[in-house]
């Protein structure tokens, strides 16, 4: 009889045993993925930051699709890493893990765009005061991410934890080492600068000066006019900015070494690559003088570059 009922009793307790093998092998099997896609993760992020890293000492040189991508990809990134914190983790052990990597993931949602948002901010108004505060405050965040997520990776190493397939990636976001607000004041003054190509900025240049009649060049190198008592000066201006122009002033400024005539003419908006070409009144002139043609862009707000804002030529008339 005894033996009976002891039978049933271990058939029993063998079946819990084997559900709660069963449950636990299935907990550790979650906890193992929930930890491989952090460690995933963490490798597409620290590639970003490794981007980040590389273009900010380029923003003098770097050009706004390339600086914008970069930021673009380390915030899809994110948000990947957003999506995933959102849920809560499988089991009650790996909440630490999780808090620690909501933490970081928003400080660096956070400071990605503040950094972002900035610099932009100073490429395309370099006289806005805001803007270094608003790159430090990316940068600070940046920071804080980096470091909760040096604590995440001590996290991982905890013995209650199931050993994950590889290691955890290290992750930093932040651009470099030093005090945040003397790399905000640096990161400002570099898009701040006129000769880059990150601000949203139109770039009018004085691209070619025609004379009607048209001139020679002499063996001496010097423009030379046939003989006339007119002439009639056309000026080539392109937009090699990134934004339409508004519409400018161009000056002309025709001097004889005695009482130089000034005459103005508008340049039309212009789109970015776009060209015109603008044609003056005639102008009377003499044999034998040695005339100096100057053209100049009045420009009212931003350029991208005045250094191609001007243009001269000095040039004589035939006698007839």
């Amino acid at each position: 009889m005894v033996g009976r009922i002891l039978v049933p009793v271990l058939i029993a307790i063998a079946l819990v045993f084997a559900v709660v093998v069963t449950a636990s092998g299935e907990e550790t099997r979650a906890e193992l993925e929930y930890l491989d896609e952090i460690r995933t993760q963490a490798t597409a992020l620290s590639r970003g930051g490794a981007s980040i890293a590389e273009v900010m000492p380029r923003i003098r040189e770097i050009d706004r699709d390339e600086f914008t991508t970069v930021f673009e990809s380390v915030s899809a990134d994110v948000d990947v890493a957003q999506a995933f914190v959102s849920g809560e983790p499988p089991t009650d052990s790996l909440i630490p893990v999780w808090a620690l990597y909501r933490q970081a993931v928003q400080a660096w949602d956070d400071g990605v765009s503040g950094l972002l948002t900035g610099i932009l901010q100073a490429a395309d108004h370099p006289d806005d005061v805001d803007a270094v505060s608003v790159v430090g405050d990316g940068l600070a965040e940046l920071r804080a991410g980096d470091n909760l997520f040096q604590d995440l990776q001590v996290e991982f190493e905890r013995d209650q934890l199931p050993a994950p397939v590889a290691p955890l990636t290290a992750v930093t976001l932040t651009p470099a080492v030093g005090g945040v607000n003397r790399l905000a004041s640096s990161y400002v003054a570099a898009a701040r600068s006129s000769t880059n190509n990150l601000g949203l900025r139109p770039g009018l240049s004085v691209a070619q000066i025609l004379a009607s009649p048209r001139w020679q060049i002499n063996v001496e190198g010097q423009p030379i006019v046939p003989a006339t008592d007119t002439m009639t000066f056309s000026v080539v201006v392109t937009n090699v900015g990134n934004v339409a122009s508004d519409p400018q002033t161009l000056s002309l400024t025709l001097t004889d070494g005695v009482e130089p005539v000034d005459i103005e003419a508008e340049i039309p908006a212009l789109r970015p690559n776009g060209q015109t070409t603008i044609e003056f009144e005639p102008l009377p002139v003499e044999p034998e003088i040695l005339y100096e043609v100057q053209v100049e862009i009045i420009v009212n707000g931003l350029d991208s570059d005045t250094t191609d804002n001007e243009l001269r030529t000095q040039f004589t008339v035939n006698a007839a």
